[in-house]
Parts: structure tokens; sequence; C-alpha cells
């Protein structure tokens, strides 16, 4: 394919302050406020996607969306998102809190309203955001973006104990695995993210077994309770040395 990748380095100026990086957010995160800033300014729109996404199909239907001069392209968190920000003390009534995990960036209009400094200015400012700078988007964004369809920002919870992924698939282009379980730990059943990276160039890296030893207990139990002792039993010694010694599988 007719491809190119262009990587842009940081210097360590860039600095977040790190009481809002609650809930184990990293600092890296909040680089999306630098996208429309750094890149190419000829480029009048941007597709910003998290890592922890894989697609499904052409990305062109997204890609071709008129934002008719709001700022990003977004797609509406969940039920329980939009429940949990609206008891947040931040003093905006959001007309519809999204994910920014996949964003469709109007470059332009990005920078026509200073939402980088903007952005570096409110995280910076002392208080406290419990999501970090998804918060802080949602905030300087209000009423300013285009709701796009979920497809294209289907939030996936992984877990040892069911298959989420084939209850998200439906017509979904873009699969989004939030909250720390991701599918690189094989402990997770991930098919989808699998097929992709057994086909990748990085298909003989090491990918570890779990994020915590937790996972692994649990996998333990779901298999014992499944009469599969054998491989039970192993994961639960696997727990055992991985929390005595805190190894990594």
């Amino acid at each position: 394919p007719n491809v190119s990748i262009t990587a842009y380095h940081i210097n360590n100026n860039f600095d977040i302050n790190p009481e809002t990086l609650i809930l184990g957010i990293p600092l890296s995160t909040c680089l999306r406020f630098l996208i429309p800033d750094v890149v190419n300014k000829g480029i009048s729109k941007i597709l910003y996607l998290d890592c922890d996404i894989i697609c499904h199909g052409s990305l062109s239907e997204l890609i071709d969306i008129n934002l008719e001069g709001e700022i990003a392209g977004v797609i509406l968190d969940s039920p329980d998102m939009q429940k949990r920000v609206k008891q947040l003390d931040y003093g905006v009534d959001f007309n519809g809190y999204f994910n920014a995990g996949v964003m469709l960036i109007n470059n332009d209009e990005w920078r026509k309203n200073n939402v980088t400094q903007e952005s570096l200015s409110m995280i910076n400012s002392g208080k406290i955001f419990r999501y970090a700078d998804q918060d802080v988007l949602n905030i300087l964004l209000n009423g300013k973006v285009k709701y796009l369809q979920r497809k294209f920002n289907n939030k996936t919870t992984l877990s040892v104990n069911f298959d989420a992924e084939a209850k998200n698939i439906d017509n979904t282009i873009i699969m989004h695995y939030v909250t720390p379980n991701k599918p690189w730990y094989k402990i997770f059943k991930a098919r989808y993210f699998d097929r992709y990276f057994n086909a990748s160039p990085w298909k003989n890296n090491r990918r570890f077994f779990a994020p915590s030893p937790s996972e692994i207990r649990l996998k333990a139990k779901r298999e014992i309770s499944g009469k599969n002792y054998s491989i039970g039993v192993y994961h639960y010694f696997c727990y055992l040395i991985s929390k005595v010694f805190r190894l990594r599988f």
C-alpha cells in the first residue's frame, strides 16, 4: 500500500500537572492536545485514534464526513459514563459527553479556537479532572462537535470470563478496547486482535500473559468451575508465582 509513517518527537518541555493524572492515566494521553499544531498546516482534517483500537473496515466513510464547521467529529460515550460525568463538579452542562479515543479533528477550527493552549492551561490549572484530558476536551468542545455513529468507536471491555468481542462486532468499523484489560495480554479472549497481530510485522514479539496476578486467579477459578482442573491448577500455580515473586508471565 502507498503509506508513509512520520514519527514526531516531543521534547521534555511537554509537562502535565501529575495531580490531574489519576486512575493510572499516563502523561502521554495528553499528547493529543498537540496534534493539530504539530502536523502540516495544509492538512485540513486528521483522524486521531487511541492505540487500543482495531479497525474492521474501510475508514473512507469516516474520513469523508463533512464536519460542517465544528471542531471535531466524536462519538458519544456509554450511558454509564453519561451518568458519571453528571456527578462531577465542573460547572458544565454537557450536551453529550464523548469518548476522546476516536476524534475526527477539524484542524483549522481547532487552531482558530486555540484548543491546544486552552487545553494545556486547563489541565495544568490545579483542578482535578477525573478523566484527565478527556474531561478537558469535553469542557472546551462542548457544543462545538458533530456526533458520529457508534460504529466508529465501539467500546469493548475484555474479560477472562466471556468473549466480549463477539457481542460488539455487528457493523463495527473501529473496536475500542477500554479498561486496563487490553487485547495484547494473552489471557483475554480477543480473536480479532489476535488475527491482526499474527498478520503484523510484530507477530514474533513477546506478549505478556496478564496485566496483573488477579486476572490469572480469575482465569484459574473459571477453568476449575468448568471442570478443567488441570488448566485451572496450572493457572493458579502461575498466579501464586506471580504474586509471591512479582513475576510477569
